[in-house]
């Protein structure tokens, strides 16, 4: 594999030229990114990012290209490259070397950036390439990675095929400021029967009752080997690098209730602060939550120290009980207009379990799932779906597929669907979740609430 290739082939000069071809073959859109999707490859659609991928059993060639949805930019091209490649490539591929670098380029007012690196493959060696795309406060990146020369032209021809669209920069995020997102969307503002509010805005959702704000932001990245071993508190990190961009701190203090033990010590932060936008010293408090490489962040904002605890009185959570600002995340939630579903929504998961003889201690095999579900809904209120499943042990698992066709209506917050199981009718609670760049669809059975689905816009 000579990787310099990936590198030279997509040189400054190069990808310059390939951001101006004219195509017209069908294009498909994720987020700001328009492209040409390589043709036969199995399409793989998840919040963040959409992934193209290909392998042939003959030679055992490999090939995965992802698309990113665009964050907001870090301030630059050298800023936004260096943290997707640590997010994106250093981190998933264990890549121990600094990239190879491109020149920055420009080109409608967007620097480009291409770096490769090499990493290795059930043993074999692979390399991996980031490309991304800064301007107009946001950032884009692709990432392809293989082990065969052979697909080189495939590559080439979907950047090649890139056009991003330029954000509203009435709309833009600045340093420590944010304004409200016009998606395209029918609903970006929920008024709660309880009194709270919520908007969507660039970096979170802001939700507001009084005096009282809460942000609750969207998805950060999480990187345990950060925090494991090093000396470094993740509740400390996030207040000191993320809160501080839009608020800047004067005190900071904890509610750790007398716990000394690191791990039992709440995720929580707080003190005084100016808020950057709007010039007010207020008392805030973040509480950080995670799951598997994501971290959230939820921020109360009050006037005083005694307004934030009045109204959240367990807001520091613990490792026994729940934060009641964290819950604050139920207000994420937003109504369906009447075309926004209009187009193909899906999702995709699973998990194995590997199980151990309890005499010898030897694994004896491993157990499965994996679902994907699929909606297509069209204008005139028709919809069609299909959901594959597979369950069992792994090498022998059962497997089912269904597909419904029928028509469906929006309502008050559900959504009712006809022709389901057994040509029964399914009515489900409706409601759109705002994450960065887009929304997801949630869909729970009225009748069996055990049963939800979360889906991405695909198409």
């Amino acid at each position: 594999m000579k990787y310099a290739i990936l590198l030279n082939a997509l040189s400054p000069f190069f990808l310059f030229n390939l951001i101006h071809v004219k195509v017209t073959a069908q294009k498909e859109t994720i987020d700001i990114i328009s492209f040409n999707p390589p043709e036969g490859w199995k399409k793989d659609v998840k919040a963040t990012v959409t992934s193209y991928s290909f392998s042939d059993k003959k030679d055992g060639s490999w090939c995965v290209i992802g698309l990113y949805k665009s964050t907001a930019s870090k301030g630059s091209i050298e800023k936004d490259f260096e943290s997707e490649w640590n997010e994106l490539i250093a981190k998933t591929y264990k890549t121990a070397n600094s990239p190879e670098e491109s020149e920055i380029q420009e080109s409608d007012g967007w620097k480009i950036k291409v770096g490769t690196g090499k990493f290795s493959f059930n043993n074999k060696p692979a390399a991996a390439m980031l490309t991304s795309f800064s301007g107009y406060g946001k950032c884009v990146s692709i990432v392809a990675t293989t082990a065969s020369e052979r697909y080189l032209q495939d590559i080439q021809d979907l950047i090649g095929s890139i056009e991003l669209s330029k954000p509203d920069t009435n709309n833009l995020v600045t340093s420590g400021q944010t304004s409200t997102i016009q998606s395209g969307y029918s609903y970006t503002t929920t008024n709660f029967n309880d009194g709270w509010i919520s908007t969507i805005q660039n970096d979170w959702v802001l939700v507001t009752k009084g005096d009282m704000k809460v942000y609750l932001w969207y998805a950060l990245p999480y990187e345990v080997n950060k925090f494991s071993g090093t000396g470094l508190v993740d509740r400390d990190y996030y207040w000191d690098n993320f809160v501080s961009t839009y608020f800047t701190l004067e005190t900071k203090q904890y509610k750790d209730g007398g716990e000394i033990i690191g791990s039992l010590k709440p995720a929580y932060v707080e003190g005084w602060a100016t808020d950057k936008q709007t010039g007010e010293r207020r008392f805030i408090g973040m509480r950080l939550d995670i799951k598997p490489n994501t971290a959230y962040i939820t921020i109360g904002s009050a006037n005083d120290e005694a307004s934030l605890w009045n109204q959240f009185p367990k807001a520091s959570g613990s490792a026994f009980s729940v934060s009641d600002l964290s819950n604050m995340n139920g207000y994420n939630k937003f109504a369906i207009g009447k075309n926004d579903l209009i187009g193909t929504w899906s999702s995709g998961g699973g998990g194995i379990t590997n199980w151990y003889s309890t005499t010898t201690g030897q694994n004896v095999g491993a157990t499965g799932v994996a679902t994907s579900n699929e909606f297509n809904f069209k204008n005139g209120n028709s919809y069609s779906s299909i959901h594959n499943g597979a369950t069992g042990w792994v090498g022998a698992m059962n497997t089912f597929q269904q597909e419904y066709k029928g028509n469906y209506t929006l309502a008050d917050w559900t959504l009712t669907a006809t022709n389901r199981f057994e040509g029964k009718t399914q009515v489900f609670n409706a409601w759109f979740e705002a994450v960065r760049g887009g929304r997801i669809l949630h869909l729970q059975d009225q009748e069996y609430t055990g049963y939800e689905l979360t889906l991405g816009k695909t198409k």
